[in-house]
């Protein structure tokens, strides 16, 4: 940051999925290994226009397997124009497990994943070119907390903000649908109440503040441990518009696989982007509360045991905290990027990992969907002189 150029950030191995397949391909060439089509006295000619007669040589290698040939744990069925067919009976579960059996596996499955969400890629480009530079993308996939185990499949975009949109609010939206057969009827009733996109009955938003690059941000974080709440997840939930700068790089996940089903990538449509004037952003606690003590002063009116929450040094700086609230009562603590360093207690308080980067650092920050307390279970980075507004909300009598 600074006055200088955006210095170079390798977002390609941020993940430990995406370190994987490179540490794989360093041990060995395991793309070569896939099963391809192999026919003896073509000639160079007939050779790249193989892709013509795909269909021909699928038939024949089901007669004779010999022209479709691959290394060791390769199958007939991972060959490049198959596997994609494959995928699509497979994405969810299953195909996880795939990944799970042998290096090669892994590789080539992941390698197709690239191919087939290529469209979606490209369609961002083409939108946001010129306010989001696309420097990589990749697929991730984690678990679902619910009942039964799942499982989510996200697209994820790794873009480079532009100086294009300074001091402004931008809006990035996508439409989808699932796939058919998959919530025909909700697809249906929207159809029926004459929305605009017919095609596209579904949407996701993400919107985040631009601000020119060395700009020391401020944010809110809210969690919550009321005792009438239970233990849920225990996630504290951070501002849901998220202040970047300049040449920072923004991730945003375009999920394609969740407990509703399977997304249709076809149907996933961009959005033009839309911009809004910056507005100050305050958490919602803040509507509620009017009146703030020290902790001597307020810890005689209420019945909670009370502590200032300065469990964050030496990388999180306390600078003050305040208290309010009745029933429920609530601190208001200002923390400070101060050294550098990954936040040790960070994780089992607010239930995300925090890393502090040097001040003139670029760092990647993880978009939230618009409307949601949580999304996507991921590391938040800071740089020196970054603000945090802690709230913490505690109490409440159990019936």
């Amino acid at each position: 940051m600074g006055g200088t150029s955006s210095q170079p950030i390798d977002v390609r191995v941020t993940d430990r999925k995406s370190l994987t397949k490179e540490l794989c391909l360093r041990r060995k060439d395991y793309e070569s290994m896939q099963h391809r089509y192999v026919v003896e006295g073509l000639t160079n000619q007939q050779e790249n226009s193989r892709n013509r007669v795909a269909e021909l040589l699928h038939r024949a290698a089901i007669r004779d397997p010999e022209i479709c040939q691959g290394g060791e744990n390769s199958q007939v069925f991972m060959e490049a124009s198959m596997l994609p067919l494959v995928i699509s009976f497979l994405f969810g579960g299953a195909l996880i497990r795939c990944f799970e059996v042998c290096p090669l596996w892994f590789v080539v499955y992941y390698k197709t994943l690239d191919q087939v969400f290529s469209k979606i890629d490209k369609g961002f480009k083409q939108y946001y070119g010129q306010s989001l530079h696309l420097e990589y993308a990749r697929t991730d996939w984690s678990p679902v907390h619910v009942a039964e185990a799942g499982i989510r499949i996200d697209r994820i975009l790794i873009a480079r903000v532009t100086s294009n949109h300074v001091n402004h609010c931008t809006k990035v939206s996508y439409g989808y649908a699932y796939k058919s057969g998959q919530l025909a009827e909700e697809e249906e009733n929207n159809n029926n109440k004459g929305y605009e996109d017919k095609t596209d009955p579904f949407e996701c938003s993400f919107k985040f503040d631009t601000f020119s690059r060395g700009t020391s941000r401020s944010f809110w974080i809210h969690k919550d441990i009321c005792r009438f709440h239970g233990d849920e997840t225990r996630v504290a939930a951070t501002q849901n518009i998220t202040p970047v700068c300049v040449n920072d790089r923004i991730e945003i996940a375009v999920n394609l696989f969740n407990a509703m089903g399977l997304v249709d990538v076809d149907r996933v449509r961009w959005r033009p982007l839309e911009i809004f004037p910056v507005q100050e952003r305050q958490c919602p606690i803040e509507q509620e509360l009017f009146d703030w003590y020290d902790l001597d002063s307020f810890q005689s009116q209420s019945v909670e045991r009370l502590q200032i929450p300065d469990f964050f040094s030496v990388q999180l700086r306390h600078i003050s905290t305040e208290y309010a609230g009745i029933d429920v009562a609530v601190s208001r603590t200002q923390l400070r990027a101060d050294a550098q360093g990954v936040v040790p207690q960070a994780d089992r308080i607010l239930g995300s990992r925090f890393e502090v980067l040097p001040r003139s650092s670029p760092i990647i920050l993880p978009l939230k969907r618009v409307g949601l307390q949580h999304d996507r279970f991921t590391k938040i980075q800071l740089r020196q002189g970054d603000s945090i507004l802690l709230y913490i909300s505690q109490g409440g009598k159990m019936t």
